[in-house]
């Protein structure tokens, strides 16, 4: 079961993750949401698209690892493995999630991906809040991380809204980014 301090930094993170994001796009009109850089980037409604899609995707991830067998680890286990996975440079590259979070135009219009992204998080948020389950205890591979628990999955996915909201900042401050 998490700690009460675990399970406050979860829906602090998730929070304030969240509101990173809704910043990052404030103001975007549909053709800005729609441009990209370059063929192989996203442009902002398919960064909004991914994350709307793997938001529950990242949650479902936690629930399969609770189906394996708990294996507890010592504090000084559990803190070898987090220093090893914080030394771990993850590497930037054009856009590889797996297929199934990859964006595939899904939603009509930037609203409709944010949305979807809201309401992804409100059910990423209640899991946070109410589960009873041994995150710590139970472990999913990363592809670049290694063992990732629960707890730390579920991190991850408040992390992962703060990156492309980065990379969403950084492409509205290209040269070619269009007008509103």
């Amino acid at each position: 079961m998490l700690t009460d301090l675990e399970r406050q930094k979860a829906l602090g993170l998730l929070n304030r993750s969240r509101q990173t994001l809704l910043d990052a796009v404030e103001g975007v009109t549909e053709n800005q949401a729609r441009w990209k850089p370059a063929a192989d980037r996203w442009s902002i409604l398919e960064y909004v698209e991914h994350l709307a899609v793997s938001d529950d995707g990242l949650i479902a991830v936690i629930k399969r690892s609770l189906a394996t067998p708990a294996r507890p680890e010592t504090e000084d286990q559990r803190r070898e493995r987090e220093t090893k996975i914080k030394e771990t440079p993850v590497p930037r590259g054009a856009n590889r999630a797996p297929e199934m979070l990859q964006p595939g135009g899904r939603f009509a219009s930037l609203q409709e991906a944010i949305a979807a992204f809201l309401a992804a998080r409100e059910r990423s948020v209640e899991y946070a809040r109410s589960t009873q389950e041994d995150l710590r205890s139970h472990f999913t591979d990363h592809s670049v991380l290694g063992p990732l628990d629960g707890y730390q999955w579920l991190m991850g996915n408040a992390r992962h809204a703060e990156t492309h909201a980065a990379h969403i900042r950084e492409l509205r401050t290209l040269a070619e980014f269009p007008e509103a």
